[in-house]
């Protein structure tokens, strides 16, 4: 997943962590795009933009897809 993701957005940064049945993937372009993405095995994946903040700054996802291909269209569109 994160050689997909580097392809992508070479120059981003991409950090992900397993979470028990989920990855969360945490990328950014270290300027405007801050993004925290929730991949799971059965439910699909989702996305939220995030603020820049020190600590936890997550409300719930803004959207949910079936695939990530879909999920990264989705940022492709969305990237300010």
């Amino acid at each position: 997943m994160k050689e997909l993701l580097l392809n992508r957005y070479p120059s981003w940064n991409i950090y992900l962590e397993p979470s028990g049945e989920c990855i969360w993937v945490s990328v950014n372009d270290n300027h405007l795009n801050y993004f925290e993405i929730q991949v799971t095995n059965n439910d699909g994946v989702g996305i939220t933009r995030r603020k820049v903040t020190i600590g936890i700054d997550f409300s719930g996802h803004d959207e949910a897809f079936k695939s990530l291909e879909e999920t990264l269209n989705y940022l492709d569109r969305n990237i300010l």
